[in-house]
């Protein structure tokens, strides 16, 4: 595909099939995605545009195909289950599109979210003050990287073969992390001093933040106490994280520093899912050192070493798909009713050109009908 994140982009039917005891409805398959569609609307090899859960689709294109009132609120694909079988995109026939001669122009895996005004859903970010009251221009570190944003399986279903060893962990629905030690942008002139001076760690500062945005450095100052810097707290990971990086590193061995990611769940992080705690936890999932993501058996060395949580393994060995929907499908958090939000796959190398998510699609379908926060 031509963006591996993109939800709305052109496929090629790939089978349509009859659903059991249904006469006008019938299963269509482009890719990895399922849709339930009118019967005789599409045959095998038709081009169509596929948008994909997240996608939010403009009313006017919506109101052309008469499918608004099927899209969730805020104009957004929804997740369906009908006589046992799920829908979970949206497909698009070039005959609402202009001008009429743009499939001739397309080509399979083509990203069409700019031509039809098709966004990408994401959940808004809230800014805080920093602790002192102070209004201050605040300059992102560069060495400070906001994680890989991997694909969606569905997107990619031939990306892993019975070749790969992978790792299957829970993919848990909260809020992401990141916590680092990592080389400063500048040093001020009192650090110059100190490293005069013999401190041979002056070049380098914790830093922690969301997954888009920085909440504070040790040169810069802090937010007003919010989730993350409450985790970084009861976790005590800024400690861990400078004791660890001394232990482990000299500081001419690395250029652009340390880095955990992670997940912030529970209480108060998701509206109606906070599997069922009474307070946040973090569970670590990657750790990158000087922009490299590191194997899993390294991650999980690492992670040990910080006496800190990872997410829950689910399983490690050669992938196949029945292995991979043994976690996906009737999976739910324990002692509850609630299905789990699905998994992430990833090869044991750490590439990052072998690393998806699965959505479990009675997730979606729970956390439209609950209002459930979204963060994947």
């Amino acid at each position: 595909m031509e963006n591996l994140n993109s939800v709305a982009y052109v496929g090629i039917i790939g089978s349509v099939s009859e659903i059991p005891g249904a006469d006008n409805i019938e299963l269509v398959t482009v890719g990895g995605w399922n849709a339930i569609t009118k019967k005789g609307e599409y045959k095998v090899d038709d081009k169509v545009v596929v948008a994909t859960t997240d996608a939010v689709i403009p009313q006017a294109l919506s109101d052309l195909m008469e499918v608004t009132n099927y899209l969730r609120k805020g104009q957004r694909v929804r997740t369906v289950k009908l006589r046992g079988v799920y829908s979970e995109c949206l497909l698009i026939p070039f005959k609402y599109l202009a001008p009429k001669s743009l499939a001739n122009n397309v080509n399979d895996g083509d990203d069409m979210m700019e031509i039809l005004g098709i966004t990408k859903y994401e959940p808004p970010v809230k800014m805080m003050a920093l602790s002192n009251g102070k209004k201050v221009r605040y300059h992102q570190n560069p060495n400070f990287h906001i994680y890989y944003k991997f694909p969606n399986m569905k997107n990619v279903p031939d990306m892993f073969t019975e070749e790969d060893e992978v790792v299957i962990s829970r993919k848990f629905h909260g809020t992401n992390a990141r916590y680092g030690i990592v080389r400063k942008k500048k040093l001020s002139l009192w650090d110059k001093v100190r490293k005069f001076f013999g401190n041979e760690w002056v070049e380098f500062e914790y830093v922690y933040g969301s997954h888009n945005v920085e909440k504070g450095s040790d040169s810069q100052g802090f937010y007003d106490t919010d989730v993350w810097r409450e985790v970084a707290d009861d976790y005590q990971i800024r400690k861990k994280l400078w004791t660890h990086v001394k232990d482990t590193y000299y500081p001419e061995e690395l250029t652009k520093g340390f880095i955990i990611y992670g997940e912030i769940y529970g209480k108060g992080i998701q509206k109606n899912y906070d599997y069922g705690l009474s307070q946040i936890r973090f569970a670590g999932f990657d750790v990158e050192v000087d922009g490299e993501y590191q194997p899993h058996i390294t991650e999980k060395a690492h992670f040990n070493c910080l006496e800190l949580p990872r997410v829950t393994e689910l399983y490690v060995g050669d992938w196949s798909k029945e292995q991979q929907d043994k976690f996906v499908f009737d999976n739910f958090i324990y002692g509850t009713k609630v299905p789990h939000e699905g998994i992430v796959v990833k090869s044991v190398t750490g590439e990052r050109s072998k690393v998806a998510k699965v959505i479990n699609p009675d997730y979606l379908i729970y956390g439209e009908k609950n209002n459930v926060g979204d963060s994947h």
